[in-house]
C-alpha cells in the first residue's frame, strides 16, 4: 500500500494544475481497490508471491 501511496504522490505532482479533485479521488478509489484485490490474490499465492514480489521491486 505505501508503494501505491508513493505512486498517486508522484503523479499528482506531475499533473498540471487545473485537475479535478473528483477525478483525483476517484484515481485514489481505484487504486485501493487495485490493491485490496492484489492482496487479496496474494494470500492465495503464499511464499512465492511475496518471493517474486520482492524480485519484481528490485528490478523497478
Amino acid at each position: 500500500m505505501l508503494i501505491a501511496k508513493e505512486k498517486i504522490l508522484d503523479l499528482l505532482h506531475q499533473m498540471p494544475d487545473e485537475v479535478e479533485v473528483d477525478e483525483i479521488i476517484d484515481q485514489i478509489k481505484l487504486t485501493a481497490k487495485i490493491d485490496q484485490a492484489l492482496n487479496e490474490s496474494a494470500k492465495n499465492l503464499g511464499e512465492d508471491w511475496e518471493d517474486f514480489k520482492k524480485e519484481w521491486l528490485s528490478e523497478n
